[in-house]
């Protein structure tokens, strides 16, 4: 197989790991996967699929020819067969592993992350963020347009549950053992023409792959070989465990002590009876069983996302402005890590006084542990009018930090594509440019 590509400057890379199985393989084992319409039926995928093969020969433009004389340009994995897009081949792929316990709000906040940061990482730091697959994040997009994009945006609208089956999974056979992988959403991180390391945009560029999985999957018992859905904390990048105080007793009830409104039945219709550092002690065992994560020090690093800031803000004596401020030397904005850790240290220490278990849990598993408040939408949710069922107004939803785990990642831990700024600095954003802040 080729190492270049005609329709770009791009060049392949030597080892893949597929994102749904995360099988590691060289780039010479790659599958295409057949266009002519006889060419139906795989054995690893069922009859409804067309056939995988290893191709011996290409068109002039290195398109592989399947056995009918078609050529194709899409891939597959060899050992589970699902498609893998060119981001895949060509990206150094970030695999990110979002922990949390059911009705903690994942689905939300990973709609919502993704949304923030298709705005503001090309506006504020010349860095495209781009569906790797439209296909394969189609789910995100519908989650995305009903919140965002939605024509009736003063009607009530909720996301679907994250179920531990069904759409949500590929299922794969390996003889006759039928094994079940979860769909990751896939982004392209790159710089623009406009960014100072433009230059190097496949080497700074990745392929960020986000797991959202049912809350269900993280409790005891529930990871099987039949069932290897959260197998992508072993080759993880970035955990990212979500908290919803609202759901811990203590921290309600001081919330509702302290609270101007009473806030009881907007927090209690969702509230899940779970201890949910349980759910992170659970992640925590799968991770440390893995060989490249058994010693502390060489674990990635863990972001304690504490969701619905909405809710309990009045309890943290921190206003969130936008974490960036413009760098006119480069001619785009940095992230303000110190602002981002200021703010994580007065987290902490409120989450020490009401959750300290969760605070000993996160740091027991992770030496870099970073706390960062977000709401997903930015307001409660409402009942609808005759009182059957909860919901949120698209017109009402403003997200708050959802964009800044990511942004704070890849500008502390991922250096080139995304700069630091200092708080100091004058301008929050370049002249003329409005802030998308949150």
């Amino acid at each position: 197989m080729s190492t270049t590509s005609t329709k770009s400057d791009y060049k392949v890379r030597r080892s893949i790991l597929c994102p749904h199985c995360w099988h590691t393989f060289p780039v010479y084992d790659i599958l295409f996967i057949a266009e002519h319409p006889e060419l139906l039926g795989d054995p690893r995928l069922g009859n409804d699929y067309q056939r995988r093969f290893r191709p011996s020969r290409f068109t002039p433009n290195c398109e592989a020819i399947d056995p009918k004389g078609m050529p194709c340009n899409k891939t597959a994995c060899p050992n589970c067969h699902l498609e893998i897009p060119r981001g895949c081949i060509e990206l150094a792929p970030r695999i990110v592993s979002v922990i949390g316990a059911p009705a903690c709000g994942k689905s939300y906040f990973i709609t919502s992350q993704a949304w923030m940061l298709r705005n503001v990482l090309s506006r504020h730091f010349h860095v495209s963020f781009a569906d790797a697959d439209p296909l394969i994040n189609q789910r995100l997009n519908e989650y995305e347009t009903l919140l965002f994009l939605n024509q009736n945006n003063d009607e009530l609208v909720e996301l679907p549950k994250t179920e531990t089956f069904g759409e949500h999974y590929s299922s794969v056979l390996f003889g006759s053992r039928s094994v079940q992988f979860l769909k990751p959403f896939l982004f392209t991180l790159k710089p623009l023409r406009t960014h100072p390391n433009a230059a190097a945009m496949q080497a700074l560029g990745r392929l960020l792959c986000i797991y959202d999985n049912a809350g269900e999957s993280f409790l005891p018992g529930q990871e099987t070989g039949q069932q290897p859905v959260t197998r992508h904390l072993s080759e993880s990048n970035l955990f990212m465990f979500l908290f919803d105080p609202t759901q811990d007793v203590r921290f309600a009830r001081a919330l509702q002590e302290k609270a101007e409104d009473d806030p009881a039945s907007a927090i209690n219709h969702r509230r899940v009876a779970m201890r949910q550092e349980t759910v992170l002690s659970e992640a925590a065992q799968r991770i440390v069983r893995s060989t490249k994560h058994t010693r502390k020090e060489d674990r990635p690093p863990l972001i304690v996302v504490v969701t619905k800031y909405d809710a309990w803000r009045h309890m943290l004596d921190e206003r969130l402005e936008s974490p960036w401020r413009y760098v006119k030397s480069a001619g785009l904005c940095g992230v303000t890590v110190g602002q981002v850790e200021r703010v994580s240290m007065k987290v902490r220490d409120l989450l020490s006084r009401l959750t300290p278990e969760i605070v000993n849990t996160a740091e027991d598993l992770c030496n870099r542990v970073v706390y960062v408040p977000v709401s997903a939408t930015g307001c409660a949710p409402s009942r609808s009018e005759n009182g059957d069922r909860w919901g949120f107004r698209p017109k009402d939803i403003t997200p708050i930090w959802t964009e800044v785990p990511l942004l704070y990642y890849l500008a502390k831990w991922e250096r080139g594509i995304i700069g630091q700024a200092k708080e100091s600095t004058a301008m929050a954003v370049p002249p003329g440019v409005e802030n998308s802040s949150s």
